[in-house]
């Protein structure tokens, strides 16, 4: 199977962190609800796991990514009959032609140069009722007190207000929804870096063992007060 190297820019399965794993997958799971029977394009899907999750509900399911080697991944490892992947650069989604009931795009705004070329091009792919759902990385939360984005591969991050006022730009309806983390979550992060378990061996400490299993349920979709969210989820329609 291809081999991709880790370098960060996106997530691979076998190489990350069960958290940071779980982290992305939220999106698809909230996604999962606006998709069922329906055409959908995943932009910027990276190895495909997401875009093979979401054709499990969907009528016909395609994958975009820039990267052949990444495409040629995700056709190997993800096989469904309504399952599609081609290497096209999120930049030219429009290449993909056709119309589509939802178009998905997830962690990959803040990675474009040209933000608004790109959400025109998206808005020429949906159908009259047809539904765009985006998620990106909370400014606050990424490059906090930095004038320029600390992920080398981010172009431009967003705050909430300027996240929300780009994407009226182009959508009548935008909704805006917050990732955070759960309760649980958050006390296993202060006892961790609290350190005050770390003489266990990690059979037997809870925080190794909570760590080696997050999961999506670790992670909370929050509507009010989004200023402390991890990431942005938007729900756009025309």
């Amino acid at each position: 199977m291809t081999q991709i190297a880790n370098t960060g820019e996106r997530i691979l399965l076998e190489k990350e962190t069960p958290l940071m794993i779980a982290r992305h997958f939220s999106a698809y799971r909230f996604a999962k609800d606006f998709v069922a029977g329906k055409r959908i394009l995943d932009i910027g899907c990276g190895e495909g796991y997401g875009t093979y999750f979401l054709a499990g509900f969907a009528k016909e399911a395609i994958g975009i990514d820039y990267d052949p080697a990444v495409i040629s991944l995700a056709q190997k490892k993800y096989k469904r009959d309504n399952l599609q992947f081609y290497a096209v650069k999120a930049e030219e989604c429009r290449a993909i032609g056709g119309k589509f009931d939802a178009v998905c795009s997830f962690q990959v705004i803040e990675h474009i140069n040209e933000p608004r070329h790109y959400l025109s091009n998206i808005k020429g792919l949906l159908n009259e009722k047809g539904v765009f759902i985006c998620s990106t990385c909370n400014k606050l939360d990424s490059s906090p007190n930095s004038p320029v984005p600390l992920n080398k591969f981010h172009v431009r991050e967003y705050l909430l207000s300027d996240f929300r006022m780009l994407l009226e730009g182009f959508f009548r309806e935008v909704e805006i929804y917050g990732l955070v983390r759960s309760r649980k979550l958050k006390f296993m992060r202060r006892l961790k870096k609290s350190g005050i378990l770390r003489f266990l061996p990690p059979a037997l400490n809870p925080v190794d063992k909570f760590f080696s299993r997050a999961d999506h349920r670790d992670f909370i979709i929050i509507k009010e007060g989004l200023d402390p969210a991890l990431d942005f989820i938007a729900l756009c329609r025309e």
